[in-house]
């Protein structure tokens, strides 16, 4: 797979110098590397040593989180804005109009448009994207994005996005440049690295101080003054809250008995936002016992949130963390279509490394098949689908056979995602030579993301997991050995 664009890994603060201990950390506290040097034994022994909590009783029931206070709890998601069911209701709509229709109404909005007519119009330009590379079709959506930027009150950052990319798409670096250069400040995490990539499209020119150095976008882009100073991480046992000193001494005795599931269980329904206002050490701990147990998703989503806000927090022991090795052995033996380290990737971004993980489509699995698919591919009974073996053996044929169909990692990984029929339609509708550009103008926002995320990981774990070994000119293959942690 070629890539076009320079990368940075952000690995070099390994061989940099130690971390200095702040004043506050005390002088015998365990820095995360030494945890994770010393396994899960010794961990829960330094931190059952450090605490004087009382654990939550009767975890291990059938009802486990029935016992953890309401303070802890996740509050249910923030029910969709109006202006967002506003556009889902005009997107509807629009579905079941032909081209001309939806033409004729976007000259009648930008006839007549006012800001009051703002969501319609912008959802009124994404609509007609269905109908490209229809000329009449790409002007009225560009026309109405222009109306869209007029609002300034109005959140127009995908508008702007949109402008740029197809002016791109068209050779007009220029006008493309314009649009960009008037878009909005925002502190919006992602934001900032989407721009600077997209800047980058028209520009030889990729060096940025990046916001998010492991978002889709920020690996992507050269970050020149990046400190080489390893950051330091330390454990530490006490909150300051009560309720989360008991949690923390309650995934201890779980860790000890053995009860990985509960842990998992409950840490996927935690108030993280409470959560993240706790002292730093503190999280690095409940963040270790919980890695420790195969609760990926919610480490994952805290440490990422937190080095988007603190890139200067980057360090190897963070990367341990975030990108596990686990099942490596079970994707190298059951791995013969795709590149293993691919499918390491694409497990990271569908499952977490979750075996049991389901999905509200029936997906299921490490590699999160529907059942239909899996048997195509050798699959014979559904229960299959969540023995990491079986899952592994078919989904890497099915990954294989769509790099086969489509001639690029990127196009298979967005066919995974959203179906390969809409991969069809969407190379009909942008027609472009430039991957990188495609993957750009995909309208899935979720499957766009799902494919920058999926090549982030597979660059990480490109030098994580194996280093390839070139065999005799006989052979003309590459194998690749596991590299020691």
């Amino acid at each position: 797979m070629r890539y076009f664009l320079t990368i940075s890994f952000l690995f070099v603060a390994a061989c940099s110098s130690a971390p200095r201990r702040p004043a506050s950390v005390p002088s015998d506290a365990w820095t995360l590397e030494h945890a994770l040097q010393q396994g899960t034994s010794p961990t829960v022994a330094y931190l059952k040593a450090k605490t004087t909590a009382q654990a939550y009783p009767e975890l291990n029931s059938a009802e486990p989180f029935a016992q953890i206070p309401q303070s802890l709890r996740a509050s249910r998601p923030a029910p969709l804005s109006e202006d967002k069911k506003t556009q889902q209701r005009y997107l509807r709509q629009y579905r079941a109009w032909n081209t001309g229709k939806k033409v004729h109404r976007a000259q009648e909005l930008v006839a007549d448009f006012t800001c009051e007519k703002v969501i319609e119009t912008q959802t009124l330009g994404f609509s007609l994207e269905i109908d490209f590379p229809a000329e009449d079709a790409r002007a009225a959506s560009q026309s109405l994005h222009e109306k869209v930027l007029t609002c300034e009150a109005f959140p127009r950052q995908e508008s702007f996005f949109r402008l740029a990319i197809f002016s791109i798409q068209k050779n007009e670096c220029p006008k493309a440049m314009e649009y960009l250069n008037k878009f909005p400040a925002s502190l919006e995490k992602g934001v900032s690295d989407r721009l600077a990539y997209i800047r980058s499209l028209c520009s030889e020119n990729k060096d940025v101080v990046t916001r998010n150095p492991w978002s889709g976008y920020g690996i992507l882009l050269e970050d020149k003054n990046k400190s080489k100073e390893q950051t330091g991480w330390f454990l530490s046992a006490t909150s300051g809250q009560e309720e989360w000193d008991r949690l923390l001494v309650s995934f201890i005795e779980l860790t000890e008995q053995g009860l990985s599931n509960t842990i998992q269980y409950i840490a996927g329904r935690l108030d993280y936002e409470k959560f993240r206002a706790l002292p730093v050490a503190f999280q690095t701990s409940m963040l270790v016992l919980m890695s420790n147990a195969g609760a990926d998703l919610p480490v994952f989503q805290i440490l990422h949130r937190y080095i988007a806000d603190h890139p200067d927090m980057v360090s190897p022991s963070v990367t341990e963390l975030l990108f596990p090795t686990r099942y490596w052995d079970e994707i190298v033996g059951n791995t013969k279509s795709a590149d293993p380290v691919l499918v390491k990737a694409l497990i990271r971004q569908e499952s977490a490394f979750n075996p049991s993980a389901r999905s509200r489509a029936k997906a299921g699995g490490l590699m999160q098949l529907i059942y239909p698919t899996a048997r195509i591919f050798g699959m014979r009974q559904r229960t299959q689908l969540f023995t990491p073996e079986d899952n592994i053996r078919a989904g890497s044929q099915f990954l294989g056979r769509l790099i086969e169909q489509f001639g690029s990692v990127e196009l298979a990984l967005a066919a995974y995602n959203a179906g390969p029929e809409n991969v069809r339609q969407w190379q009909k509708r942008y027609p472009t030579e430039n991957i990188n550009l495609f993957v750009e103008m995909i309208p899935y926002s979720e499957t766009r993301e799902y494919v920058r995320l999926v090549n982030r990981n597979y660059k990480i774990y490109q030098s994580r997991l194996i280093k390839p070994t070139i065999m005799t000119q006989s052979t003309g293959a590459e194998s690749f050995q596991r590299l020691q942690p």
